[in-house]
């Protein structure tokens, strides 16, 4: 036997094998990762559909406090509530204006003064 006919039937063939095995062993981590970003993104599709959802409700919540607000900061309806709270207490503009002493200006002298009296 010559020497190449020894080398080739030393040699079993073990690189397609490992090429195969390397090939299916990529192969199927693709395929692994691809069905765990396709159920993370149904996932996180849900998520959103419910954070949208939410959202949704405080718009509608924002929406109604708005008209309220402006229905109740509204000048004929503060003049209703006014006449339908009053007390019996005297309005500002039936009041007399009476003209108080005038006062000194402060200065820090005349507390001294005032302590060694």
């Amino acid at each position: 036997m010559s020497r190449n006919q020894i080398r080739r039937t030393n040699h079993v063939g073990g690189t397609p094998l490992i090429r195969f095995m390397v090939g299916a062993g990529i192969a199927t981590s693709l395929v692994v990762v691809f069905a765990l970003l396709h159920v993370t993104n149904i996932h996180e599709a849900g998520e959103l559909k419910k954070l949208e959802v939410a959202r949704g409700h405080l718009d509608d919540l924002v929406k109604s406090a708005r008209l309220q607000a402006e229905r109740l900061s509204s000048p004929r309806n503060l003049s209703e509530r006014a006449a339908q709270m009053n007390l019996g207490l005297i309005s500002v503009s039936q009041l007399e204006i009476v003209e108080g002493p005038t006062r000194r200006n402060w200065q820090g002298t005349d507390m001294a003064k005032d302590g060694a009296r």
